[in-house]
């Protein structure tokens, strides 16, 4: 019986490793088709087979091929959602706008895939963690928001990020900063 067990055990653990392995190697065939083809381009076949797995493979690991590029780019985003519930940063709304272009701009690769993909970037960042709402008023507003600070974000980015994380930090606590608030000095 407990030899039985180990062997299940065993069994498990190789699976596990497996669907790493090949989450891994779906992930890199991914970057590196988004390095040549538009998103919209790329098959899950091109993918699997570029990855070496097979569909069956694929379709174990992922629902889809934005589901891939999701998990591709949730290592970034973890940070990013970690600053957003950062205590320090909710009494410091400039250096977590500062912290969170520094991060766009450390890790540029995966956030290019993100937008390459069409994902919606306003479903990962919650403006709302920063400036939590009292009314539906504050819901609208927090909205409008997000949606410039995406906004301000995706054109920085796409024009090539000459500004530096400070001068966008400075520009995003200028706009989006609520009347009348203070949220640092």
């Amino acid at each position: 019986m407990e030899t039985e067990l180990s062997r299940m055990n065993i069994l498990r653990m190789s699976n596990e490793e497996s669907n790493r392995v090949t989450r891994e190697a779906l992930q890199i065939a991914m970057i590196k088709l988004m390095g040549k083809t538009p998103f919209d381009r790329i098959t899950i076949s091109d993918v699997t087979k570029r990855a070496g797995v097979s569909r069956a493979a694929f379709y174990r690991n992922y629902e889809t091929k934005e589901a891939l590029v999701e998990e591709i780019c949730k290592s970034v985003f973890s940070k990013l959602d970690e600053s957003i519930k950062s205590e320090r940063f909710r009494s410091d709304r400039k250096s977590w706008y500062q912290n969170f272009f520094s991060t766009i701009q450390e890790n540029r690769e995966y956030f290019q895939i993100y937008l390459d993909a069409h994902l919606q970037i306003a479903d990962q960042f919650v403006l709302e963690s920063i400036y939590p709402s009292t009314s539906p008023n504050e819901h609208y507003l927090h909205a409008a928001r997000e949606g410039a600070f995406i906004s301000i974000l995706t054109e920085w980015f796409q024009s090539g990020m000459h500004e530096t994380p400070e001068e966008m930090a400075q520009t995003c606590y200028d706009i989006l900063m609520p009347m009348g608030e203070t949220g640092n000095e």
